[in-house]
C-alpha cells in the first residue's frame, strides 16, 4: 500500500464524480490518512493522489449536499461592497485552494492566504502563496501553464477556495495536465490516468 508522508498533513478531497464542480475537503493527520487509504472501498469508490502525495481525491456516488457561495466571476465581484469588506475579515491565515477547470476535473491543491485571494480576484488569475518560497504564487508566471479563472467559490466548515480555471498547459510541474494523474486501486494496484504528458 501507498505510504503517505509522516511529516506532512494531508488533504483528502470529496466529490460525487470527476466531471463534478461539487466538492468537499477535509485537513487531516498523516495516520488519519493513511488509516483511510488502507481501509478504503475501491470496490464502490475510486480514489487519486496527487504528485506530493499530500492530497487525495476520493470518487464517491453517494455523496451530496455540497454547499459553497460565489465570490467572483468573469471579473466581476458577486458581494456587496460591505459584504467584500466583512468577509475579508473572516479569511484564515493560511487555507487550502483548489483548481478545477470547468469541466469539473481537480488539477490542483495548493495553499494560499488572503492575500492571494485578493489578487486573484483583482488579476483574474490562479494565484496561491509558496510555502517553499515564502511568498505570492501565480501559477504559470514562469512556465506559461497559467489559470485564467472563471470563478471563485469559498467554502465554510473547513474555509478553501475553490478556483474554477481555464488551464494554459499543465497544472503539475511534472507536465501532466492535473496533478492527480495515479489512480490507487485494490492490492495495491497505481495506474496513470493520462497516457502523457501535457505537449509530448
Amino acid at each position: 500500500m501507498i505510504q503517505l508522508p509522516k511529516e506532512k498533513e494531508i488533504t483528502i478531497i470529496s466529490k460525487p464524480s470527476l466531471q463534478s464542480n461539487e466538492v468537499s475537503l477535509k485537513v487531516v493527520n498523516a495516520d488519519f490518512a493513511q488509516n483511510f487509504v488502507n481501509h478504503f472501498d475501491f470496490t464502490k469508490k475510486q480514489l487519486f493522489i496527487d504528485c506530493d502525495e499530500d492530497a487525495l481525491l476520493e470518487i464517491d456516488p453517494n455523496l451530496k449536499g455540497f454547499d459553497k457561495r460565489l465570490l467572483w466571476e468573469s471579473g466581476n465581484l458577486k458581494l456587496t461592497e460591505g459584504e467584500w469588506i466583512s468577509f475579508q475579515n473572516t479569511i484564515p491565515a493560511l487555507s487550502p485552494f483548489l483548481a478545477q477547470d470547468k469541466s469539473g476535473k481537480d488539477l490542483m491543491l495548493a495553499w494560499g492566504k488572503k492575500e492571494s485571494l485578493l489578487s486573484a480576484v483583482e488579476s483574474g488569475l490562479g494565484t496561491y502563496y509558496s510555502r517553499s518560497r515564502k511568498g505570492k504564487w501565480v501559477k504559470g508566471e514562469e512556465s506559461g501553464h497559467l489559470q485564467n479563472l472563471a470563478a471563485i467559490y469559498i467554502h465554510s466548515n473547513p474555509f478553501f477556495v475553490q478556483y474554477v480555471t481555464d488551464q494554459i498547459g499543465a497544472a503539475c510541474h511534472t507536465g501532466y495536465y492535473s496533478c492527480f494523474f495515479r489512480e490507487l486501486g485494490a492490492n495495491d494496484s497505481i495506474s496513470f490516468v493520462y497516457t502523457s504528458k501535457v505537449g509530448e
